[in-house]
């Protein structure tokens, strides 16, 4: 998307260690609900100071209604941070976060992925969006951080599940307050162009990745005439209905997964060359299946077929084939977890941050009964091939069960006024199809793909090739031609 944090099932003893740390950051930058608010808030220049971590980076925050729609309502103080341009300025580069979960901030504090020519160009802009990180972050309750089971080979009953949505977007609005039900990626967009009018720029330049790209296709529906340039890397195609969705990203992930065991047989570096690796994977979701596949991050626990799916998906992401294969046979060779393991239950109140169901805010998966499920289940297992199934699907079971309709439903975007569009994709992305890219750019007049033809999530920063395109078109507007393809590397 990608979901780049759905689907994940955290472990208890996880999700207390980090509650600690997500806490300190949070009173350091400040964050939440302001009560009070009479009204939107005037486009007041930010109040820039130095970031409590890094002094060299600039950090403020931006006042933005809770709901647009009733101003009186509430608002949220949104963390925004700025790397400032080293030489003749041409104007702001604002970065969409994807995920859904990935805090801006602390991508500029960490170091962004951005040319050292677009440094000198810009003032680079990263925030947190609302439900994320310093932005009044979604947090539920921690005790149902581990969602039940979702494979229906298995026993798993979409109708617990959709009893646990109900009982998890009970808690995530109890525990987040109001924001919790205005997450979705117009409302997050229409942030945006408040933080464009705080900086007093006319136009801006954008540049989205994964999920974010959800962000900028929203930004340049609704306010396509303030847009000076916009990258879609590794796009979301947000006009697919929920079958389409999960089926286009288990082919994906077959395609991908594929290709990492096409190296492995030709490659004698790799680990597992001269084994099966399909049937090896088989054998590993199987044991998943009966709870004897160990978690590593996790002693004395088992991962569920999903945990593993997900583990094995994020190694392609960059990719890191030869820790994948590692994993993998280290995996084959581990025994089965201790059945007496029990996990420590989690005291009452406690709250975990859940930023990945913001995706329950702008997709919809219509799985009214098990029939269906299982149908569906099916369909997965086929269009996954040997991968057996995307996480996405656990993400799609799940808000299949939200009890909020989407604020941001599936459409094809409407735009008008937008310049043309830069979109960026590898042929072989295992979180946003390559057919999501080449559909994206067919239905938006003017836009033009630029395809990566190597493996992982991401294209902008993978090679000169991919930098150079997105530079040209940041600094002075010049897009590749129509069907350039840059080399794998």
């Amino acid at each position: 998307m990608s979901f780049e944090r759905t689907g994940r099932i955290v472990s208890r003893r996880r999700i207390l260690r980090g509650l600690t740390a997500r806490l300190v950051v949070m009173l350091v930058m400040g964050t939440g609900v302001v009560a009070a608010a009479s009204g939107p808030a005037a486009a007041e220049p930010l109040a820039w100071r130095p970031c409590p971590e890094k002094a060299e980076i600039d950090c403020a925050t931006i006042t933005v209604p809770v709901d647009r729609s009733r101003p009186a309502g509430g608002s949220v103080a949104m963390a925004v941070a700025r790397v400032r341009a080293r030489g003749d300025r041409i104007g702001t580069l604002i970065e969409l976060p994807g995920g859904p979960g990935t805090s801006g901030v602390d991508t500029l504090l960490h170091g962004d992925r951005f040319s050292p020519a677009l440094h000198d160009r810009f003032d680079i802009v990263g925030f947190d969006p609302r439900g994320v990180g310093r932005t009044s972050p979604m947090r539920c309750d921690a005790g149902l951080a581990a969602w039940p089971n979702l494979i229906p080979d298995t026993g798993g009953s979409i109708d617990e599940i959709h009893s646990y949505a109900q009982r998890l977007a009970d808690s995530c609005r109890r525990y987040t307050g109001p924001i919790a039900d205005h997450l979705d990626s117009a409302t997050v967009a229409r942030d945006v162009d408040a933080l464009r009018d705080a900086l007093g720029e006319q136009r801006i330049s954008l540049y989205s990745r994964s999920y974010g790209t959800m962000i900028g296709q929203s930004y340049a529906e609704q306010f396509g005439n303030r847009v000076r340039a916009l990258i879609l890397d590794s796009v979301d195609d947000h006009s697919l209905g929920g079958a389409e969705f999960m089926a286009s990203e288990a082919r994906a992930g077959r395609e991908t997964f594929t290709g990492f065991v096409s190296w492995c047989d030709r490659t004698p570096a790799c680990v597992l060359h001269g084994t099966d690796v399909a049937a090896l994977y088989e054998d590993l979701f199987r044991r998943a299946e009966r709870g004897t596949l160990p978690d590593p991050a996790a002693p004395g626990h088992a991962m569920d077929p999903l945990m593993f799916g997900r583990a094995v998906t994020a190694r392609l992401y960059q990719p890191e084939w030869p820790a994948l294969a590692t994993d993998l046979r280290t995996l084959s060779e581990a025994p089965a977890p201790a059945t007496s393991t029990v996990p420590q239950p989690i005291p009452r109140g406690t709250t975990a941050a859940m930023p990945e169901y913001i995706v329950c805010s702008d997709w919809t998966f219509d799985i009214p009964d098990q029939a269906t499920w299982q149908r569906l289940w099916a369909e997965q297992n086929r269009a996954a091939g040997p991968l057996r199934a995307h996480f996405a699907w656990g993400a799609a079971a799940v808000c299949s069960g939200w009890p909020v309709p989407p604020a941001n439903p599936p459409h094809l975007p409407r735009l008008t006024g937008t310049p043309p569009i830069l979109v960026m994709n590898g042929l072989h992305d295992p979180a946003t199809p390559y057919e999501w890219a080449t559909a994206v750019t067919a239905h938006t007049p003017g836009a033009v793909l630029l395809s990566y033809d190597g493996w992982g999530h991401g294209s902008y920063g993978r090679t000169p090739c991919t930098t150079t395109a997105g530079d040209r078109y940041l600094l002075d507007l010049t897009l590749p031609a129509s069907g350039t393809h840059c080399p794998a590397s």
